[in-house]
């Protein structure tokens, strides 16, 4: 029994590392790309107009999606080449009814309104510290400026982040347990963003797709996050002086939101089976796993760097 025990823990630590090791590089692979695109981009500009002015430059850098297609399915292919493995789920999920498909995309709007019970009191936290969220602010709920960030935002970065995190990273830790996986995938692609305004909707939206990709498939988890970003991209095109409309709008969030929490209060018994696990202590072994700490140690530091002096 121990010589089983042994095997086991040691199996499992060798999966968290690998996972580990690969979305470090991952970020490392990330930061190299974009930066490099964007030097690229830079000079370019500057060959084509040596008159124009660096806070230009700057600017269309920003609104440039480019650097981040690029980065962000060379890092795909990069993280499917390591845990690609375990990428195809050994039977069929249900099929995802239109009528589910919609009360999904209620869900998430939901959870965005709930989030920021945990966000506003973040937000008044950092700024007592004598730190601003307003830059995190404006990545988080801005709108794109340009084509190729539209591109990015609706389709780019759907498809590439739920491939990754609801494909290689969710199955990859699923023989640990269906709960343990969920749960932990959630939390790296929270904190992935970098964002502490964007941590608990992208924590509480996790939770929500990867449930969506185990009980459904990854297409559906895709098209709900693409949906999501289409609509977050639409309701930021609005004027502020559509009243009415806002006030519509304002009265369906909540109303997600009440959803939202009606439908786990219903279905309480049914979630904590889907979550429950009765293995062995993964998540201790996770959590005692160097390369693990390794890299929530680098999410955290990267995510706290959003929080910038007043």
């Amino acid at each position: 029994m121990w010589d089983e025990s042994y095997a086991l823990r040691r199996s499992a630590r060798r999966d968290f590392r690998r996972l580990a090791f690969t979305l470090i590089l991952h970020e490392l692979l990330l930061i190299i790309t974009a930066y490099s695109v964007q030097d690229a981009l830079a000079a370019y500009w500057r060959a084509q107009d040596p008159g124009l002015p660096s806070g230009e430059i700057y600017d269309r850098l920003l609104n440039s999606g480019l650097s981040m297609i690029a980065a962000s399915l060379l890092g795909l292919i990069f993280v499917l080449l390591l845990l690609g493995r375990r990428f195809r789920r050994p039977c069929p999920g249900e099929r995802m009814h239109l009528y589910q498909f919609l009360l999904a995309i209620v869900g998430i709007n939901g959870l965005q309104l709930l989030s920021t019970l945990v966000t506003i009191p973040l937000e008044h936290f950092v700024e007592r510290m004598g730190y601003s969220l307003e830059e995190a602010t404006a990545v988080s709920t801005g709108t794109s400026a340009t084509v190729s960030m539209f591109l990015y935002s609706v389709l780019i970065a759907p498809f590439v982040e739920e491939l990754i995190f609801r494909g290689a990273v969710l199955r990859w830790l699923e023989p640990w347990g269906r709960g343990f996986a969920l749960v932990i995938s959630a939390i790296l692609f929270g904190l992935m963003h970098n964002n502490l305004v964007q941590l608990p909707t992208a924590f509480a939206c996790g939770l929500l797709f990867g449930y969506i990709a185990q009980r459904f498939s990854l297409r559906a988890s895709i098209a709900a996050h693409a949906a999501n970003n289409l609509i977050v991209e639409f309701i930021g095109l609005l004027p502020d002086e559509w009243n009415l409309v806002w006030s519509f709008y304002s009265i369906a969030i909540l109303l997600s939101a009440a959803y939202v929490i009606y439908w786990c209060m219903t279905r309480r018994e049914s979630l904590i089976h889907w979550c429950r696990d009765d293995g062995p202590p993964v998540v201790k072994w996770f959590l005692t796993s160097i390369p693990v700490v390794l890299l929530l140690l680098i999410y955290t530091v990267r995510t706290l760097e959003s929080a910038i002096p007043a």
